[in-house]
């Protein structure tokens, strides 16, 4: 039998592992659609950095003796999907997106907790995905693979830093992937290519290496029903993470139906820092909490919390990040990829006094953006306050680069978990993302409120 590109693109994990349950579809044409649908749509998207056509093939062929003997390894046994470059897999090259470290380049002899527990599983491991360079940018801006393309129109960005995940999962070459985020790099590519995208509550989901005390691993999918499935397996221990949370026994694909009338709700049109929200992004959000208040919920609208030039200590201080890495590589690596290295830059001139009030300042930050949600089950605002813009670019024309992280970034240092939903799409067909924010370790009741809100769309 083989299963036709159309028809798979459609399918989500969650319908995936039912077909194998009753011999409706094979791992084998699943793996096989998949490879063919990378062929026909990586070309004009520029998504996948790494195929392994042979590897996934011989994997697929172990999943469905799994399957036939009725003994499948996990809930994603059989599932195509595709790893961020920045996820350490066993003798993959790990770039992070930047041809900075073209010369010194990772290639690792483990592989990261999330990638761990997904072969543990039984995923399909097709390959890797592109990011843009060390995660630092709101886009598919690669200087190692050039620009990554937005399936719903590709003279866009697909956001970033999970900018290949998102677009791979947009154009139906995978059901799900798993995106990692510091500053907004799993809600902003899932806002800008109409996806349901995760970021749960830090240490929910172990990783390994981490250069961030903000960063976060999370699923990245078309339904939340396929983010709760993906959340299965990586909410998962390991000993590498020292953070990592006490695993929750109950599954996570349990509970999503839970009723949300009565749920307090605080709506924020806008943060009060960065770009004003687009109008036509004010708008399709606002129909979303028009929706909320629909489902019985009880929404307040605030004021912005913030000022312009507030989050400028948060920038400040994740400069440091990539700075600090490209400061030990040469001046002729640093020069192919200027544009990282330009945002970068300042942090040369900080001394260690400046490092350590920057990060005061974020938890100064930390503490006001807690205060917001005080009395409020969930808070609800735009994923971003910007549309998706040109593909070529590293961040919107005009701003910087920064400027997409905006409405994201503060909850990376709250710990919170927070999920971009679906909304509407502008005038020119582009995906406008909703993100709705629980207060910290309360991923279910994130996952529940989107499911409702998916279910009432």
């Amino acid at each position: 039998m083989t299963l036709a590109a159309a028809e798979y693109r459609r399918l989500t994990a969650t319908q995936l592992r039912a077909a194998y349950g009753t011999g409706q579809l094979s791992p084998v044409e699943v793996t096989e659609a998949a490879l063919a649908v990378i062929a026909e749509a990586d070309p004009k998207l520029n998504a996948v950095t790494h195929l392994d056509a042979e590897g996934a093939r011989a994997q697929a062929r172990a999943s469905e003796a799994r399957w036939r003997d009725g003994k499948p390894a996990g809930a994603l046994d059989g599932v195509p999907t595709l790893m961020k470059d920045g996820l350490w897999m066993t003798g993959v090259p790990v770039y992070r997106g930047t041809a900075a470290l073209a010369r010194h380049a990772v290639v690792p002899d483990t592989d990261s907790p999330p990638v761990a527990r997904m072969r543990e599983d039984g995923a399909i491991l097709l390959g890797k995905t592109t990011m843009c360079d060390l995660g630092m940018f709101g886009s598919g801006y690669s200087s190692q693979f050039g620009p990554t393309r937005n399936p719903h129109d590709p003279a866009r960005t697909s956001g970033g830093s999970s900018s290949g995940s998102a677009a791979a999962i947009a154009s139906g070459m995978i059901p799900v992937a798993i995106g990692t985020d510091i500053v907004g790099s799993v809600r902003q590519p899932a806002g800008f290519c109409g996806l349901v995208g995760l970021k749960p509550s830090y240490g929910r989901v172990p990783t390994w290496p981490n250069s961030s005390p903000a960063a976060v691993a999370g699923p990245l999918a078309r339904t939340v029903a396929d983010a709760a499935l993906l959340l299965d397996t990586l909410a998962r221990p390991d000993v590498r993470d020292f953070a990592c949370l006490a695993p929750d026994l109950q599954p996570w694909t349990e509970g999503l139906d839970r009723k949300v009338a009565g749920t307090r709700i605080g709506w924020l049109p806008a943060i009060g820092f960065g770009p004003s929200p687009d109008p036509q992004i004010a708008k399709a959000t606002a129909a979303a909490v028009d929706r909320l208040r629909a489902l019985g919920c009880s929404v307040t609208e605030l004021a912005a919390p913030f000022a312009p030039g507030d989050e400028r200590p948060g920038e400040d201080f994740y400069r440091m990040r990539p700075y600090s890495e490209l400061a030990a590589v040469t001046a002729e690596d640093r020069a192919a990829a200027s544009a990282i290295d330009a945002w970068a830059a300042p942090a040369g001139g900080y001394s260690g006094v400046d490092y350590h009030r920057l990060f005061l300042a974020t938890q100064t930050l930390r503490a006001r953006m807690l205060a917001v949600i005080d009395g409020f089950d969930f808070l609800v605002l735009p994923t971003s306050p910007i549309l998706p813009f040109p593909a070529e670019l590293p961040g919107p024309e005009g701003m910087s680069t920064f400027a997409a992280w905006t409405n994201t970034f503060l909850f990376n240092l709250t710990e919170q978990p927070a999920i971009s939903m679906p909304c509407g799409r502008s005038a020119e067909g582009w995906p406008i993302g909703f993100q709705i924010v629980g207060h910290r370790f309360d991923d279910r009741g994130v996952l529940a409120m989107a499911a409702a809100f998916e279910a009432a769309a």
